[in-house]
């Protein structure tokens, strides 16, 4: 056996990779070798270096009645604010329990269920959101913002006010259905000097999934019991496509680390299996700060299916 068959062998062996690593440069050019993840070219002119973004994870469920008015009004904040928010529906709890027949589709996901579980979620309303992971000492110190009484659109306003970030972030993702591979590359330069514990975690989200919603805006004799059974839920959380079993990712930066310095990220693994249609979903990339569990950075982009 030659080098190279051998060489693609371990390759071919090694279905779930990730990697980080110091560089020189943003964007080396990628190698193409036939049957083997090839890892996308990140723009490093397009990265934003000019502010924190603002990551919102919302809290949802098929059978939270008062959720879909109040994903349209986020969604709304989200589009006046395109260069700056991300949002995220996490489908757990109680609302977003499979009950036949009436709502038979699981948006549930094992980490989406252990993000419920550790902001203590089932003592919150629903539907309700927490903001880049930190609290607002403007709004009474809260982690997590409901639609009842704490509205989160002043929280994420404020956060949107960010001028300065430690941390540039560079994506791209590519999906390939006859390999069956879900390539995804980083790209992140390091600002300013800094100390401390960082990882990095990414995700995967699906827009436009039509299913059943239940509504309270919508008229019962259009939709009996108010059970909207083709309504379109945005940007679905589909799961979490690190290996690392942290909350928080996979480890990125421990110690210091000086400005200017280049860091890659890649990662080798599978769509996952509840994933409808694949030109519809996105990966974002969040930087945690591993010791306060704070959302340093974050970046998204909708995946390139080949």
């Amino acid at each position: 056996m030659n080098l190279l068959k051998y060489l693609l062998l371990l390759v071919g062996i090694s279905s779930l990779t990730a990697a980080c690593n110091k560089v020189d440069l943003p964007i080396p050019k990628p190698v193409e070798v036939a049957g083997v993840c090839v890892f996308p070219v990140v723009d490093s002119t397009a990265i934003n270096r000019d502010f924190k973004k603002t990551y919102v994870e919302e809290f949802t469920g098929h059978k939270c009645i008062t959720c879909p008015a109040n994903t349209v009004l986020l969604v709304q904040q989200q589009e006046e604010n395109k260069d700056r928010v991300i949002v995220l529906s996490v489908h757990a709890g109680g609302f977003a329990k499979v009950d036949l027949p009436d709502y038979p589709t699981d948006f549930n996901t094992g980490y989406g269920t252990d993000l419920f579980q550790h902001f203590n979620m089932a003592t919150q309303p629903i539907p309700s959101a927490v903001i880049n992971r930190h609290t607002f000492p403007s709004f009474n110190d809260l982690l997590v913002y409901n639609q009842a009484t704490t509205f989160w659109d002043k929280p994420i306003d404020e956060e949107n006010t960010n001028t300065s970030t430690d941390f540039g972030l560079g994506l791209a993702a590519e999906y390939s259905e006859e390999l069956g591979n879900f390539c995804i590359k980083s790209s992140i330069e390091v600002l300013s000097t800094i100390t401390g514990n960082y990882r990095i975690l990414v995700l995967c989200a699906e827009d436009s999934v039509i299913a059943e919603q239940l509504d309270a805006r919508v008229s019962e004799d259009e939709y009996p019991h108010k059970i909207v059974t083709d309504y379109m839920h945005r940007h679905v959380m589909r799961g979490k496509l690190n290996n690392d079993q942290s909350i928080n990712g996979d480890p990125l930066i421990t110690g210091t680390i000086e400005a200017g310095t280049w860091i890659d990220y890649e990662l080798n693994t599978t769509m996952p299996s509840n994933v409808v249609t694949a030109e519809n979903t996105h990966v974002i990339a969040l930087i945690v700060n591993d010791d306060t569990e704070e959302v340093i950075q974050s970046e998204e982009v909708h995946v390139h299916v080949k």
